[in-house]
């Protein structure tokens, strides 16, 4: 855009005149650029200027207001419905307006005009229009112009929307200081309405006391508004002391936004005058004939151009964009009109770039306009479509869009696209923050071109070009339009790079009519011009944003295209040091973009021959011989002696690193084997491959060198000429190559390389040490007398392989190999031959047990060894088991000393394996670290690891239930005398657990006891065993099983302690895998009992004696250990089993701690005989027993032998054969 008048492109903010508070350098600067106003209408006012801290800090909260440098779009600068921002501009006490009318031309009365004293033509021809109207004979667009810059900065710089006056005001002043300022006030109104614009005012006074501190400055307000007549609320403002800056700005934010209507107002006032005069179609025709000496006057098109123009320029004032871009694409439609200026004026005419200029700069506003609404896609299409219309109209109309002149313009177009964008500051074409981790890759592709808006977004056929993107692109497309440009200069004819005054005239004639200088230099200027530098600049800036959107490809494809303009300017230095960047950088080298990356080298080989950089030219010289065509200079004869006749006199030295830059040769190397052990050899392949051209001469590498991670050498010689083969051979045995004192491996081989050709030279090296051997560095060396190339590669990836060849029938044959990493060899320890063998392994192992096993060392090794073998267990498992050797039922230190063990010979050890009380897995580690006595400092290894795991020997599953206690129950009235002081004084319960245990192994296990353990009992009680083991052996299959019961005794401390009893038991069962074997003790928790003391119950035993009358007399017990008095129902049910003796309903009542024996003799039918078993019969009797207070069922629980529980049917007794 600085091909333009500033007026033309600047974005237009409501102009605000601030007269009071100092005048700023800046703007008396812009004063001075604008013409001098000598008709204008003076403002000049008396009173002295504000001054001091606070008139500065108010000043810079006015400017802070100022939007000139904000972003161009509707955040920043914001439409009349909010904050505006404005144009601020600081004077002193004197100012001058423009005039609003041009002065009269000097006229002499004369006898015509006294003739036509009946007509009003004299009043026509002396009516006064604006200095800047085509109808003005002082204008410079008089009288045919359309626009000029001088009215945009008439409105922009000169004509304020608001002028805005500070005064100071003081409590202890006289009245002449009010009278001055009223005086002032009045003088800056009446000025304003003397000069005919309609600019609103506003006075501030300020005050260095509030009107609380002085009643007096009320009087002094009032008197001033009185004789200023000025509106309290919009004109006229107070402003006392404010003590911080966030008070000030409150202030001077409230004074704008009670200001911002009447600005806005000023200028739809304005818009109004341009629609009214619009709409009369112009001036009139008698106006304009009446023009003296004008040859022809602006026509209609051209006026509504001035009128639309103004109305967009106004509309931009008051920040309504939308209403802005509608009148200027009015006015740039009404110039491409078929009555239009650019149809109606010749081409030659200055009038013709004139409105050129103006309908670019129409256009750019209209782009403007629309990135401000956020219609980017629809500001593409603008673009694309003005250029369009452009070109075809120069085509038409002007000189054509071949000349150099259009190149220019097109690239002009582009950067003002470029500069708008940058200028809108889009939030979608922003580049992202390389350390967000929101910045997905969506993002970053929004980051390249915006979306389309709505309106937009649902046609399916939008070209991609139409998707606006970043500025980057645009600043290409200028880039590449002035490289057209500096084309067609370069080919301008001889005859036209003189200057006209030394060429002829009809020469000069024709050159004007071929060559289109629009905003571009004459055609002798421009061949001499020199385009590199505006070539630079704007790939510098396209590369700005395409390196900050990662576009890194686009960069150096725009650099590049610029070394070679530079190139062509014979501008090597600059083109050397901007290719020398790119050479080191770019990615074609590594995405093998050879068709990009051959002539960047081949440039940049040129660049540095011609500046006689040695380095960068053997090093592009090493490059050019992977790459360059047949045809280049450096395949013509051996690189080092290529190099050394175009660096004569120069010493050069170079050293690369792996793909830093390309080589010629590629260097592989292999392992055949992955692993080795120390002092046997293992093959080795070095591979180099040509890949030179084939009018490549031969390639003489002078060594190779390959760095091994133990710190050796693997070195090849090119031998001498004597040694040469005639033909050099594709397979090279180097299996005789021998150390030198360093302890590498040096070997003498032909390294002639032909192109295309592979050579494979084949070694063989040995270890002394265990551990990972590593290709460290492999290097390559060209030597001559002035030159050496060092192309180091470090990265395993370059130099990998993954095969190995040989030879067959003469030919070189290649065999895959299966391990991936071939670089690397792992060298192992030379293998031991000390056996370790276990005996006495069971399948299974169990928790408790002390396991003993048997360890057997055989000594397979040719001599006699000293050895030393440690048992042990890792020291996270060393809760699960604790191991150690043994001899003779005697414990040993984990490691014992065998001094000799000859060869052949064997020698056992014992060790036993205490395992935990829970299930667990765990390891045994055998070690044995054994010498040779001829080698008694090389110590060898061998280990054997054991894993165990151990189960539980045995499940249990438990019953438990009551039992009847036949002991009298202790009573309140009556004391034992045998109780002693700490004795339990509870009611005595029996408790029956019945423990079923089961085989859990694979193996027959023996059972040689059980019993049963009370680890804790709660609740203030005392427990008894009446059983408490079980002494006698069993023999337990697997999955076999075995019952046992135990009876104990529970009884409270204290008779009246009814709380619950809680019991902890454990069961234990001693057991041994034979009979005679060890013994050990398996300890299997009970689940945790809760026994009631205080709940009543009723138990049932059977009578074992019975009379002779009845088969079977059952017992119901009913207890009552509560301290309550109980009654009792109960109803025996009657039966097809038996008849029963006894009270089929009774009522029972219990005293509290007692208890009550009901007993019903039964006689059995014969039916329950009949269907007797071998056990014998079982029946069911049903008694029903309820608490009468709480309708409670107590249930029946088996108490003694031959009774049991059923969930379904109650009690059953065993009735046994008689």
């Amino acid at each position: 855009m600085e091909a333009f008048p500033p007026p033309y492109v600047e974005h237009q903010l409501p102009l605000i005149v601030l007269s009071g508070l100092g005048e700023r350098i800046d703007d008396s600067q812009i004063e001075a650029l604008l013409p001098r106003q000598e008709s204008g209408t003076k403002i000049s006012t008396s009173s002295a200027e504000c001054e001091g801290d606070r008139a500065a800090q108010l000043l810079d909260i006015l400017l802070k207001h100022d939007g000139r440098e904000q972003a161009w779009n509707a955040t920043a600068l914001p439409g009349p419905t909010t904050q505006l921002k404005y144009c601020m501009k600081v004077i002193g006490r004197t100012y001058i307006l423009p005039p609003r009318k041009a002065a009269p031309l000097p006229q002499s009365p004369s006898v015509e005009a006294f003739a036509n004293t009946q007509t009003n033509q004299h009043h026509r021809s002396t009516e006064l229009h604006s200095p800047l109207s085509p109808l003005s004979p002082g204008s410079p667009i008089y009288p045919d112009g359309v626009f000029t810059p001088l009215w945009f900065e008439k409105h922009q710089q000169q004509v304020p929307a608001l002028f805005l006056a500070f005064f100071k005001i003081a409590a202890g002043e006289d009245t002449s200081m009010n009278e001055q300022i009223q005086i002032d006030i009045n003088a800056i109104r009446t000025a304003l309405s003397r000069s005919g614009f309609r600019t609103r005012f506003a006075a501030v006074l300020m005050s260095d006391t509030s009107i609380l501190q002085s009643p007096e400055l009320e009087e002094r307000l009032s008197a001033i508004r009185r004789a200023t007549t000025l509106d309290p609320k919009s004109g006229l403002f107070f402003m006392p002391p404010m003590s911080s800056q966030a008070e000030m700005s409150t202030f001077v934010h409230s004074m704008f936004a009670t200001l911002q209507p009447l600005i806005v107002e000023h200028y739809r006032d304005l818009t109004k005058h341009a629609r009214r005069k619009k709409a009369r179609g112009g001036p009139a025709s008698s106006v304009a004939s009446s023009i003296e000496g004008s040859p022809r006057s602006l026509s209609t098109p051209g006026w509504n151009v001035r009128y639309e123009v103004k109305q967009g320029v106004f509309a931009e004032f008051r920040q309504e964009m939308e209403v802005a871009e509608r009148h200027y694409t009015a006015a740039v439609e009404d110039l491409f009109g078929s009555e239009g200026i650019f149809e109606a004026t010749a081409s030659w005419s200055p009038r013709w770039d004139e409105a050129r200029l103006l309908c670019d700069s129409v256009a750019l506003r209209v782009v403007r306009c629309q990135l401000w609404l956020g219609l980017t896609t629809g500001a593409v299409i603008s673009w694309v479509n003005y250029q369009a219309r452009m070109k075809d109209l120069v085509d038409r109309r002007g000189k054509g869009s071949q000349t150099y002149g259009w190149d220019a313009w097109e690239s002009r177009w582009s950067e003002i696209m470029a500069q708008l964008i940058q200028r809108a500051a889009l939030l979608d074409l922003q580049p992202s923050n390389k350390h967000d981790v929101d910045a997905t890759t969506e993002i970053a592709t929004m980051r390249l071109f915006a979306q389309p808006e709505k309106s937009l977004a649902t046609l399916e056929r939008l070209p991609p070009f139409h998707l606006l993107h970043h500025p980057g692109y645009w600043y290409r497309m200028a880039f590449r339009s002035e490289n057209t440009r500096r084309g067609k200069a370069l080919t301008i004819p001889e005859e036209d790079r003189s200057p006209p005054g030394q060429s002829p005239a009809s020469a000069v004639a024709k050159r004007t009519k071929q060559y289109d200088t629009y905003l571009v230099r004459e055609a002798h200027e421009e061949f001499a011009h020199d385009h590199i530098n505006r070539l630079s600049d704007l790939a510098i800036a396209a590369n700005q944003h395409f390196y900050a959107r990662d576009q890194f490809r686009s960069g150096e494809r725009l650099t590049y295209d610029l070394a070679v303009e530079m190139v062509s300017a014979r501008k090597y230095d600059q083109a050397l040091e901007l290719l020398s960047p790119l050479w080191n950088t770019c990615t074609w080298r590594h995405d093998d973009w050879a068709q990009l990356f051959r002539p960047l080298l081949a440039l940049l080989h040129v660049c540095a021959l011609r500046t006689g950089n040695a380095a960068t030219v053997a090093e592009t010289a090493w490059e050019l011989l992977a790459i360059a065509p047949a045809d280049h200079p450096v395949h013509r004869s051996e690189i080092a002696q290529y190099i050394s006749e175009k660096c004569a006199d120069t010493n050069v030295a170079v050293r690369l690193e792996n793909s830093q830059r390309l080589a010629p040769v590629t260097v592989s190397f292999t392992f055949t084997d992955k692993e080795t052990y120390v002092g046997e050899a293992v093959e080795c392949q070095v591979t180099l491959t040509s890949l030179t051209s084939s009018e490549t001469s031969t390639l003489l590498v002078s060594r190779v060198e390959l760095a091994i991670s133990n710190g050796r050498k693997l070195v090849l010689r090119n031998c001498d000429g004597d040694d040469k083969d005639d033909q050099p051979k594709a397979f090279v045995d180097l299996s005789a190559a021998q150390e030198d004192g360093d302890g590498n491996l040096v070997a003498t081989a032909d390294l002639r390389l032909q192109s295309g050709l592979i050579r494979v030279y084949s070694l063989f090296m040995t270890f002394k040490e265990a551990g990972i051997v590593r290709l460290r560095q492999a290097s390559l060396f060209v030597e001559g007398e002035i030159f050496s190339l060092e192309h180091a590669l470090t990265d395993e990836d370059l130099v990998r392989w993954r095969a190995v060849y040989g030879l067959h029938e003469g030919q070189l044959m290649q065999t895959p190999l299966h391990h991936l990493d071939t670089t690397s060899v792992t060298v192992l320890p030379k293998p031991p031959k000390m056996q370790i063998v276990l005996h006495g392994l069971k399948k299974e192992y169990y928790t408790n047990e002390e396991i003993h096993l048997e360890a057997e060392l055989i000594n397979e090794e040719i001599e006699a060894v000293k050895a030393h073998a440690t048992i042990a267990i890792p020291h996270k498992q060393e809760h699960f088991a604790t191991v150690r050797w043994t001899k003779d039922s005697a414990d040993l230190p984990s490691e014992f000393t065998i001094d000799s063990l000859l060869a052949s010979q064997c020698q056992k050890a014992s060790f036993a394996v205490q395992t935990s009380s829970k299930p667990s897995s765990f390891t045994v580690n055998i070690e044995v670290d054994y010498a040779l006595e001829p080698e008694p400092d090389t110590y060898l290894t061998k280990s054997l690891s054991l894993e165990i795991s151990t189960i539980v020997p045995f499940t249990a599953n438990y019953t438990f239930g009551p039992l009847l206690h036949i002991e009298p129950w202790p009573s309140y009235f009556m004391t034992s005398p045998d109780r002693g002081i700490g004795d339990a004084e509870g009611i005595p319960q029996q408790w029956r657990l019945g423990c079923t245990i089961s085989s859990a192994g694979l193996d027959a296990l023996v059972i040689r006891g059980m019993s049963i353990v009370a680890d804790n009992v709660g609740g203030d009680a005392a427990c008894e065993f009446v059983e408490k083991d079980y002494q006698d052996t069993q023999s337990l299959p697997p999955a076999a099983s075995t019952r046992r019961d135990f009876h104990f005794v529970t009884r409270k401390l204290s008779l009246d302690d009814r709380r619950p009893t809680t019991a902890d038991l454990n069961l234990q069962i001693a057991w041994s895998r034979e009979a005679d074997g060890n013994q050990f003790i398996a300890h299997m928790a009970v689940p945790h009992l809760s026994l009631p003391t205080s709940e009543p119950r009723v138990l049932c035993t059977v009578l074992e004696q019975t009379p002779n009358a009845a088969d079977l007399v059952l017992q119901y017990h009913l207890e009552n250990p509560s301290m309550h008095f109980l009654t009792f129902a109960l109803t025996m049910e009657a039966s097809d089993d038996y008849a029963f003796s006894g009270p089929k309903h009774r009522a029972l009542s219990l005293a509290p701690l007692s208890h009550l024996r009901v007993e019903y003799e039964l006689v059995l039918h014969d039916s329950v005989y009949t269907s007797s078993g071998e056990e014998g019969s079982w029946i069911w009797p049903k008694l029903q027993v309820v608490d009468s207070y709480y309708q409670k069922h107590l249930r029946v629980q088996a108490a003694g032998p031959r009774v049991v529980v059923d969930e379904k049917r109650g009690i059953g007794v065993l009735v046994e054969e008689i």
